[in-house]
């Protein structure tokens, strides 16, 4: 990892440390399954975001250039969302009212100490964002890295579906039974669209087809 990555990382660690704020999807995902390039950081707040977010935008900003990062800028600013661009990543502050499974410190990223750890949702936890996403989701880009996230993801906690139910319905209050033939369309959907990977901009870390894809997630959601 280049110093400049580190000091990235670490101003992460920085904001979630000093805000009510924890690391999730399909970031925290990446860091244990290393399957998929990243693009995007979604850190999420359990206080509600104001309507001008200035103590996160200010934190944000003095942390960043206190690790010697200046190439960042704020492009949306909603009451529930924040969306900025620090280097070659989007990050995204979202307001999250839901239960947390368990809490977890990255403390390692590419076999590096980091000096503080990112306070992040579990690999579970961020199994259950992501069916959420790729349920609710139109854009295929989207839909497809949620589907890679869901299986990885899956196979690193070693979860097996009564698990996961339970861990769904204890954050949401929600049985996963209720939205079960939502994922199975959404999976079905994957399989008839004949877009592949590649062509979405879809950069595969670990290589499985979207053929293998398919087949893992329908075995697993049946």
């Amino acid at each position: 990892m280049l110093n400049k990555e580190k000091n990235f990382f670490e101003a992460i660690a920085n904001i979630t440390q000093n805000l009510n704020i924890y690391a999730g999807g399909d970031f925290v995902i990446y860091i244990f399954s290393n399957h998929r390039k990243l693009e995007k950081i979604h850190l999420f707040s359990q206080d509600k975001l104001k309507r001008d977010n200035f103590e996160i935008k200010k934190l944000a900003s003095d942390i960043l250039r206190s690790s010697k990062i200046e190439n960042f800028e704020f492009l949306t600013d909603f009451t529930d969302l924040i969306h900025m661009k620090v280097e070659n990543f989007s990050i995204y502050f979202i307001h999250y009212p839901y239960r947390i499974y368990k809490e977890i410190e990255i403390v390692e990223i590419n076999k590096k100490k980091l000096n503080t750890g990112i306070k992040s949702f579990s690999v579970e936890d961020s199994v259950c964002v992501k069916i959420n996403v790729f349920i609710n989701s139109q854009d295929k880009k989207e839909i497809i890295e949620s589907a890679l996230d869901i299986l990885f993801g899956i196979e690193k906690a070693n979860l097996s579906k009564d698990k996961l139910s339970k861990i769904y319905e204890y954050k949401y209050g929600i049985a996963l039974y209720e939205i079960i033939n939502d994922i199975k369309e959404k999976i079905k959907e994957i399989s008839e669209n004949e877009i592949m990977f590649e062509n979405l901009g879809i950069e595969l870390i670990q290589k499985i087809t979207k053929k293998e894809l398919v087949y893992s997630l329908q075995r697993y959601f049946t």
